[in-house]
């Protein structure tokens, strides 16, 4: 009994000093985000993760860690390795979406979310609350971001009912989270296929068009996925350069606090541009 004490005391000290720890390790979440250089951010980024990996041993029941691994693992792999070493995105992908569906678990207290069959899985979806958004968000996110990256496997398409569902739901939770990103996971779900692989360019649009809105057009992301997916689909090519010249031109300091984001957003819109002639 004793040495159950002693070993339930080192927990309970481990958790708390994982918990006195997080608010450093948010201001260094913020410092990243609005970091300028994404060449430092790139190198620096891994270390963090890792970091955040070490303390989820100590408490492997933090949401707000497990949700901040997923969205660190899916950031980093669209903004670094997706156009160029696509599988080792893809991994990274899935590792985040293993996070986020952890922290689902935890949040929602459903222990199974897999192998559900479509009717189980809305079952699920119509019993979930606006404080699990974050998780949610960040498995559709990883989990969308990884089926683009595998548009060859059988498993990617038989996915595609429970990702819409799922994120239907989180905006249904609230449209404006994470910078409209409902709305524009949305946007880039339905606009970047056709409409006999289900999508839905009427949908694309209306998603776009409020993600701009709700954002004030400063988070360059949207311009540029906007770009990518809807403009390329319905081969409007004056709409793909005018959202991409608005990214590469818009002021450094348009979005201080996601000025990470903004930076990737103008490198990615760059190099699509130089791409023009061989999309249209």
């Amino acid at each position: 009994m004793l040495l159950l004490a002693l070993a339930l005391a080192g927990c309970s000290t481990s958790r708390m000093a994982v918990q006195a720890t997080l608010p450093l390790v948010e201001s260094q979440i913020q410092a990243m985000q609005e970091e300028r250089d994404p060449v430092l951010a790139q190198k620096a980024i891994p270390a963090n993760l890792k970091m955040l990996e070490g303390l989820l041993k100590q408490d492997p029941e933090n949401t707000w860690i497990l949700e901040n691994l997923a969205e660190g693992f899916c950031g980093y792999a669209f903004s670094f390795l997706e156009d160029t070493e696509p599988d080792r995105a893809s991994s990274l992908y899935e590792r985040g979406k293993k996070y986020a569906l952890s922290a689902t678990i935890i949040r929602t207290g459903r222990k199974k979310w897999e192998g559900l069959s479509l009717d189980e899985w809305s079952r699920a979806l119509n019993e979930v609350e606006d404080s699990h958004q974050p998780a949610l968000f960040w498995l559709g996110q990883c989990w969308g971001s990884w089926l683009m990256q595998n548009l060859d496997s059988v498993e990617a398409f038989a996915d595609i009912p429970r990702l819409e569902s799922l994120m239907v739901k989180v905006f249904e939770l609230n449209p404006a989270f994470h910078h409209a990103g409902p709305h524009w996971f949305l946007g880039a779900f339905y606009g970047g296929r056709s409409k006999m692989l289900g999508g839905n360019p009427e949908k694309s649009l209306q998603h776009f068009e409020k993600a701009l809105e709700l954002t004030d057009n400063k988070y360059l992301l949207v311009r540029y996925l906007f770009a990518k997916t809807y403009a390329v689909q319905n081969q409007d090519r004056k709409l793909f350069e005018s959202q991409l010249q608005a990214v590469v031109k818009a002021p450094p300091n348009l979005f201080p606090e996601q000025r990470l984001a903004n930076e990737v957003a103008r490198k990615k819109a760059a190099q699509l541009l130089d791409q023009i002639d061989e999309l249209f």
